[in-house]
């Protein structure tokens, strides 16, 4: 029997190191998805940026590699991935650039960079040929940590790569090669060596052994996602163990879930992670900025400097931001932001005497307001199953129809959606004539005529790619008829039907004018821009709704061509048909941080009532009580309509690229929408109904 249990002991025993071990090489493969990343970066951001935006130039004015060593193919990445990866080097460059600034110049610097992975950071900023780095070069050494299997294999290309081996003076007979120890590599100012960070010991004994409790030198740890796959008392005792030593920074950027799990991006980051083998563990204990600020300061940092990753893009530089819009046509800005909400990064330091410099220095995060529930409609699933985003719907009667959009390529077809009891039947119409709309999206599409016409206006093919032609469909014909074309493309525009049955045409990406007006019976286009400052910029995804019983519009929010700001107004405006000249006339402005929305959709739902849906926002994450709420815009107050906690749990949501329909019942349905999450993966929206409680 003892041999029987010996044996079940043992086997348990294989199986729970197997396991350990697998666990360990999916946590390694995160980091070449990462380094694949960073290359894309290299390939194509690095090259098109001045030397105040280019962390590896000669002195010639040319780019330096450095991930191509680790990453011989040529990577292409998606353009928010592109972006999002810049900002991960800019967010570590930068504070390190903070703290080289305040050392005075006799202090010492070690950079300890733990779960290094393939990152060559290191020869960035030892390289002699490299300009950018010149304020690093004989102050700065490097501890470079990770999983021996994984070192074993960056020291054995350091030693093959004659460009590395140089930079940090590696040569065949200076013995700085340990050949007894495959994944150790010692020279004066570049040091590997292996770490499992899950075992406390070990790594108390490595901090022992490279002698870094000397109070006269600077450590600056480094954690660039690589703590987030660990449990969070083992993550905890790492930042503990660094805090005991004099002088330390501690420098970390990781994944945050500052509206739980269940919002639409964390789930789906969350499933991936966990999917991949590597699940994110300290990101449920420490999920939000504030759960982090306390974190440090309990484990010993003093003074803490956190913020998401949008604060981090705001503090960049104007002319850095003004030449990463230039470097590729990106049009995918609620996925920047909601990347930018779920990652974290801070820069802690027991040193009292460092002062986090004016331009390095995140504001505090925004202090939620609480709503009271609007207790008079209520939100239920309703499946429409369209599977397309950045697409538009009208009404034309009991009917709606849906054009373009994509999932993930861009289409051209029209939709006819149906109701029937919990969802929407969807069918595509045959179109009788022989010249059709190209495939866009972005566009607008509106109903006239006694709603058996429709009206689409622009849209956009590639993001570079925008479109000026217009068309009209008959319902009845089911015939597409080309009309006048607008002399500037425009996309990301808005647009709704005036009381006489013209068109308003709001903003978009466009070098036309702010507001136009299409003339239904003339089929032509007016500019009616107002002579008030609010229109001298072209509002970008801006909210728009108008009631032809108050002759009244609104406004909501919108973004700019920097892709930073986005206004949180709401603009009430009156329309006088008679008034040829300047039709639009604002009638008053409402200021909330809850308006700062970009790609909202908002419909009025009785005189004075405004629905407000979606879209993302540079300050905040939406969650189940405010995606979704209302605005009295007599007493100008604000209630919520939630998502119920089933819907947000289970429900596959994403209010972005979507649309709203109000059906005669007084029914409001969302339709479409959904989100690419970084390299997560993409969530579908697959459709919700909004049911005033009285009918």
């Amino acid at each position: 029997m003892k041999n029987l249990a010996a044996g079940k002991k043992k086997s348990k025993d294989v199986k729970q190191e197997r396991r350990k071990k697998y666990a360990d090489l999916a946590i390694q493969g995160t980091n070449n998805s990462s380094i694949a990343s960073k290359r894309s970066v290299e390939l194509l951001y690095l090259p098109k940026l001045s030397s105040a935006s280019n962390f590896q130039m000669n002195k010639n004015k040319e780019l330096l590699e450095y991930f191509k060593f680790f990453v011989p193919k040529k990577i292409k990445r998606s353009p928010c991935i592109n972006r999002g990866y810049w900002l991960r080097l800019f967010a570590i460059r930068s504070r390190l650039n903070s703290i080289i600034e305040q050392t005075p110049q006799n202090e010492k610097i070690i950079v300890i960079n733990l779960g290094c992975g393939y990152d060559p950071l290191p020869f960035q900023l030892l390289d002699t040929d490299n300009v950018q780095s010149q304020q690093y070069h004989d102050r700065v050494s490097f501890i470079d940590i990770d999983y021996s299997d994984l070192l074993k294999i960056k020291i054995e290309l350091i030693k093959t790569i004659p460009e590395l081996s140089r930079i940090i003076g590696l040569t065949e007979d200076n013995g700085y090669v340990d050949t007894s120890n495959a994944d150790v590599l010692t020279t004066p100012n570049y040091l590997v060596r292996p770490c499992n960070l899950n075992d406390s010991e070990m790594f108390s004994g490595l901090l022992n052994e490279c002698q870094l409790y000397d109070p006269n030198v600077v450590k600056v740890f480094i954690a660039e996602v690589s703590l987030a796959y660990m449990k969070p008392q083992r993550s905890d005792s790492i930042i503990s163990a660094c805090s005991r030593m004099e002088n330390s920074h501690f420098i970390i950027l990781e994944q945050l879930i500052p509206k739980g799990p269940f919002e639409p991006f964390s789930k789906q980051m969350l499933a991936h992670f966990k999917k991949n083998d590597s699940p994110l563990q300290s990101v449920l204990s420490y999920n939000t900025i504030g759960s982090q600020v306390q974190r440090f300061n309990e484990l010993g940092f003093s003074h803490v400097n956190v913020g998401d990753m949008f604060q981090l893009w705001e503090s960049a530089d104007e002319t850095t931001k003004k030449e990463l819009l230039k470097v590729e046509p990106f049009d995918e800005l609620e996925e920047f932001h909601l990347f930018c909400h779920h990652y974290v990064l801070c820069h802690a330091t027991n040193n009292k005497r460092f002062l986090f410099a004016r331009g390095f220095m995140f504001d505090r995060p925004l202090s939620e307001s609480e709503l009271a529930v609007n207790e008079d409609y209520l939100l239920q699933e309703c499946e429409c199953a369209i599977n397309r985003k950045f697409g538009d719907a009208a009404v034309c009667g009991n009917d709606v129809f849906y054009m373009g959009g994509s999932n993930p390529y861009r289409v051209n077809e029209l939709l006819h959606l149906s109701i029937s009891h919990d969802k929407m039947d969807v069918q595509s119409i045959d179109v009788g004539s022989s010249e059709l709309p190209v495939a866009r999206m972005c566009h607008t599409l509106t109903a006239l005529y006694g709603n058996e016409q429709l009206l689409l206006i622009g849209g956009r093919k590639a993001p570079h790619q925008g479109l000026s032609d217009n068309w009209i469909f008959d319902t009845k014909k089911r015939e597409w008829s080309m009309i006048q074309s607008l002399p500037h493309t425009r996309f990301r525009h808005s647009a709704c039907n005036l009381s006489d049955d013209n068109v308003l045409i709001l903003g978009g990406v466009t070098e036309g004018p702010s507001m136009l007006l299409y003339n239904a019976a003339k089929k032509t286009f007016q500019d009616i821009t107002p002579k008030n400052e609010l229109f001298q910029k072209s509002l970008v995804s801006a909210g728009l709704a108008f009631d032809s019983v108050l002759n009244q519009g609104v406004i909501l929010g919108g973004g700019f061509k920097d892709q930073t700001t986005v206004s949180d107004k709401v603009i009430v405006f009156e329309y006088d048909p008679e008034n040829t000249m300047e039709p639009i006339k604002v009638v008053k402005e409402i200021r909330h941080p809850f308006f700062q929305r970009y790609g909202s959709q908002i419909k009025y739902i009785s005189p004075g009532q405004l629905l407000i849906v979606g879209g993302t926002s540079p300050s905040r994450l939406f969650d189940q009580t405010n995606s979704i709420i209302n605005l009295d815009l007599h007493n100008e107050t604000l209630t919520s309509i939630p998502i119920t906690q089933s819907i947000w749990q289970d429900h596959s949501l994403m209010l972005a690229g979507f649309n709203l329909v109000s059906t005669v019942e007084g029914t409001i349905h969302i339709i479409g929408g959904g989100a690419t999450c970084y390299g997560f993966g993409s969530v579908t929206n697959v459709g919700l109904k909004l049911i005033p409680k009285t009918k």
